[in-house]
C-alpha cells in the first residue's frame, strides 16, 4: 500500500509539475496585507495536525495608539483560500516597535511567535515569545527571552530564529547584534525547557576553534530542530588563525544546548563586498531523518548572485559540494536572493527565492519574480526551476531601504505555500 502511495504521489506530482512547466499555470496570488506603507518580512508556519491551517506573521505600519512598526498576524483553515482578520501583536510599551518575526508548531496544534520588540534612544525592550493554541486566532501573554542589554552595550536582540520540539516542551532561539553594532560580535542561543514559560541563561553559539572573528558586524546563526533532542546551528566565520577562507559552521547539540559539537560545513563563498542583495541564509532537517540537514544560500562566486544547495546526510560531520539551484544562464549579470528552503514530512525538499532572470536589466535594482526548484525525496536532482508569482514585478526604491530581508514557504505534500513582500501594487505588501 504505501509503494503504491508514493508511486501515485510522484506521478502526481510529475503531471502537475509538467504542466506548470510547458502551460504557464500558477497558484492564484492573493495580498493579505493590503498597506499602505510598509508591509515586509513574513514568515509562513504549517500545522503539523492540520495542514489546511497556516498562520503567516509580518512586520507593519500600525498608525495610532502604539503606532509604529507592529507584529501583525492572519491565518488560514482552508489552505489559504480564505483569511482571517488581521491579529495585532501588542507592543510592551507604546514606545516600542516590533520586528522580525518567526513561528513554529508544535504536534499539539500550538504554534510559536518570536519576534523583538523594543525602542531605539534610548534602547530598551528584547526578543519575546508568545503562543496560540487556536489556530492563530488569539495569544498568550508574551515571555521576553533576552534582554537588550542581556550582553552589555552589544544589543543582542536582532533577527531571532525560533525552532521548537514536536512536543512544545522545549523551545530554542537564536539571536545576534544589529548591524549597526560595531564587530566583534557573536550570535547567541537560548532555550526553554518549559514550553517557553521561563527561559535558560543565554551563551554564545561559537567556541574555540570555531570562533565568529573579528570582522563580521551581525553574525546570523540559523537554527534547526532535527529531533531526539538534537539542535542544530549554522553561522559565519572569519577569523585567518583558524582558517584563511571565510566560512559557515555547524554546531549541534544532543543536550538541548547545554554543550555543542563544531564542524567546517562551507568554506568561501565569494560574495561582493557592498553590493544590495538580501544575503540571508537558512538550515533546514528532514523530518523523516533525523540525520539529513540541508543549507541553502545565495553566493556570487559565478560572478553574479545564484542559489546554492548543500547538505549532511550524517547530521552535519559532512556535506555535500555546493549545486546551483537557479537555472538561467550562467554568469548572465541576473542577482538571485532572498532564499528559503523547506522540507515535508517525507524528505521531498523545495527550495524559494526572488528572482531576475526575466527583467530588462541588471543587479539588485531589476523586475523580479518568485521561483522555486523541488527535489523528490528519491531524486538525486532538482526539477527544472518553476515560477511561483504570476508577473515580473518593476524595482521599487523602497526595497533598498533596511528590512524585507527574508521570503519564507512551506512544503506539504508536494505543495508550496509561500509568503514574500513586494510591490506589485504600488506599496510594499505581503503576497501568499
Amino acid at each position: 500500500m504505501n509503494l503504491i502511495y508514493c508511486k501515485i504521489k510522484r506521478i502526481a506530482f510529475f503531471f502537475l509539475y509538467f504542466s506548470l512547466a510547458s502551460s504557464s499555470v500558477f497558484g492564484q496570488e492573493i495580498n493579505i496585507s493590503n498597506g499602505s506603507v510598509f508591509e515586509g518580512e513574513p514568515f509562513i508556519a504549517q500545522n503539523i495536525v492540520n495542514p489546511q491551517n497556516m498562520v503567516v506573521a509580518w512586520m507593519g505600519f500600525v498608525f495610532g495608539n502604539g503606532s509604529g512598526l507592529t507584529i501583525k498576524v492572519k491565518s488560514t483553515t482552508d489552505g489559504g483560500q480564505t483569511w482571517s482578520a488581521v491579529i495585532i501583536i501588542p507592543h510592551q510599551t507604546q514606545a516600542f516597535q516590533s520586528a522580525d518575526p518567526s513561528m513554529a508548531f508544535d504536534q499539539n496544534g500550538r504554534v510559536y511567535l518570536c519576534y523583538i520588540d523594543h525602542s531605539e534612544n534610548p534602547d530598551s525592550g528584547g526578543v519575546f515569545v508568545t503562543r496560540s493554541s487556536n489556530n492563530g486566532l488569539s495569544w498568550s501573554s508574551p515571555v521576553k527571552v533576552i534582554d537588550i542589554y542581556a550582553d552589555g552595550n552589544k544589543l543582542p536582540i536582532d533577527r531571532p530564529w525560533l525552532t521548537v520540539d514536536p512536543t512544545g516542551n522545549k523551545l530554542f532561539v537564536t539571536t545576534k547584534p544589529p548591524s549597526s553594532v560595531a564587530p566583534p560580535n557573536r550570535a547567541y542561543f537560548i532555550s526553554s525547557l518549559d514550553g517557553g514559560m521561563t527561559w535558560q541563561n543565554w551563551r554564545y553559539v561559537d567556541s574555540m576553534g570555531y570562533l565568529i572573528g573579528n570582522v563580521i558586524a551581525a553574525p546570523m546563526a540559523t537554527i534547526t530542530y532535527a529531533g531526539v533532542s538534537t539542535v542544530h546551528l549554522l553561522y559565519p566565520s572569519y577569523l585567518v588563525s583558524q582558517s584563511v577562507f571565510a566560512r559557515f559552521i555547524h554546531a549541534s547539540s544532543t543536550d538541548y544546548g547545554n554543550s555543542f559539537s563544531y564542524h567546517a560545513a562551507l568554506s568561501g563563498g565569494g560574495n561582493a563586498a557592498n553590493d544590495s542583495a538580501k544575503l540571508g541564509y537558512r538550515l533546514i532537517s528532514d523530518p523523516s531523518d533525523t540525520n539529513h540537514l540541508a543549507f541553502v544560500y545565495p553566493s556570487s562566486v559565478s560572478g553574479d548572485y545564484d542559489i546554492f544547495f548543500i547538505e549532511s546526510l550524517n547530521g552535519g560531520l559532512d556535506w555535500t559540494s555546493p549545486i546551483r539551484i537557479n537555472d538561467d544562464a550562467l554568469s548572465n549579470e541576473k542577482m538571485q536572493d532572498l532564499v528559503w528552503a523547506a522540507f515535508d514530512y517525507d524528505g521531498d525538499v523545495a527550495v524559494t527565492w526572488r528572482d531576475r532572470r526575466n527583467g530588462t536589466g541588471n543587479g539588485y535594482a531589476d523586475d523580479t519574480q518568485i521561483y522555486s526548484a523541488f527535489r523528490d525525496k528519491d531524486s538525486a536532482q532538482f526539477n527544472p526551476n518553476v515560477p511561483l508569482s504570476d508577473s515580473l514585478v518593476a524595482f521599487h526604491s523602497i526595497l533598498a531601504q533596511n528590512g524585507n530581508d527574508f521570503m519564507c514557504s512551506v512544503l506539504n505534500n508536494d505543495t508550496i505555500s509561500a509568503v514574500w513582500s513586494d510591490t506589485g501594487d504600488g506599496s510594499l505588501d505581503v503576497w501568499f
